[in-house]
């Protein structure tokens, strides 16, 4: 059970398996609401007066999680994401007639409240409809077996399933989505790839995976690799460094002094280039609020090899090229804390030419 202080808020007892581990950081709203994607809003007590998990875990959200809307008026399903853009806190909430968070009653004045600002809202491409899921039971059933078998207590998962009942949302406003889960189904793939960070990819960390393999440490702990990671980001670098100076550049790794990787100079012109290498296929990439304001106040000229295979020795080989050589990110496009980027259509395949 946990309880305490975090970022000034007292934190309900609830059984919070997922701390700790960084990459744990999804939700699923499940509500009626005309606003989705505004805000987590939910009440402090039930209509007994008393706390209930599924609107306390309201405060446990952090920024940059991700919340997945369950409409329960258009499908029902999961139509949407948003990120969590600041930290929870006291609020009130009004009740309408028919519960905007789902219960019925008559309208009431003002009651104490959680509070979660969302941002950045995006419709799914193709809804997650109630029928395609319980299409997918059997490996939504693996998921909750599984985790099940590694947490002890509640897990507050999102589904409910029974001998009885097809696979169907689960009864609460706020659940926690398991990212075991966010893999095992193939339209939430969008998702997975929007949180998906370096430090945290699959080959370098330790949990439960949809397959049922389970690692020998504890089964929701991941450990970051930081020699792994630094080996990837200097290959690329090095490879970025050396077709350039293939091309007569005279090439300077000025990553530890400058907020890009290599400056380039040749024929009295100097180019400023930004590498991300990676070992898994990128469409999102982590930015700092250096590299993203200098690229918005300079040329630059972003470079991302991903693919790049490793082995144990912490050799690396390969990689996909993909360039953009008039680079400025989209402010609309960042996620805020530790920016993620999508990255954009028309990058140039292969090597930039001289």
């Amino acid at each position: 059970m946990a309880s305490g202080n975090s970022r000034g808020r007292r934190l309900l007892p609830v059984n919070a398996w997922w701390l700790g581990d960084p990459a744990e950081r999804f939700w699923l709203e499940i509500t009626n609401r005309q606003d989705i994607g505004h805000d987590l809003l939910a009440p402090k007590v039930n209509d007994s007066g008393a706390e209930y998990w599924s609107y306390s875990l309201v405060q446990y959200v952090r920024p940059g999680d991700f919340v997945l809307h369950w409409d329960k008026n258009h499908g029902p399903g999961i139509v949407g994401y948003s990120r969590v853009v600041g930290d929870p806190f006291s609020s009130t909430i009004t009740w309408q007639s028919r519960g905007t968070y789902g219960r019925q009653r008559t309208a009431s004045g003002p009651e104490p409240a959680w509070q979660a600002p969302l941002g950045g809202y995006q419709r799914l491409k193709v809804p997650l409809k109630q029928e395609r899921l319980r299409a997918l039971e059997p490996a939504i059933r693996q998921v909750r077996d599984l985790l099940a078998a590694s947490v002890e207590g509640p897990t507050y998962f999102p589904f409910a399933i029974s001998e009885k009942r097809p696979v169907r949302a689960a009864q609460g406003y706020l659940t926690k989505l398991p990212r075991a889960l966010v893999e095992a189904i193939p339209l939430l793939s969008e998702l997975h790839q929007s949180a998906a960070s370096e430090p945290y990819e699959a080959e370098s960390s330790t949990h439960i995976r949809a397959s049922g393999k389970k690692s020998s440490s504890s089964g929701y702990g991941r450990q970051q690799n930081t020699a792994r990671r630094r080996a990837v980001e200097r290959y690329a670098v090095d490879l970025v460094m050396n077709h350039y100076g293939s091309l007569g550049y005279e090439v300077d790794d000025v990553g530890d002094r400058c907020p890009w990787d290599i400056t380039a100079r040749r024929d009295g012109t100097e180019l400023h280039i930004e590498v991300k290498g990676s070992t898994t296929e990128r469409e999102v990439i982590d930015l700092t609020e250096g590299e993203v304001r200098h690229a918005e106040d300079s040329s630059a000229c972003l470079i991302v090899i991903d693919r790049i295979e490793i082995d144990s020795e912490l050799r690396c080989s390969g990689g996909r090229w993909r360039v953009w050589q008039s680079w400025t990110p989209a402010r609309d496009s960042l996620v805020p804390t530790a920016y993620r980027y999508p990255l954009p259509n028309g990058g140039i395949s292969g090597p930039p030419p001289g």
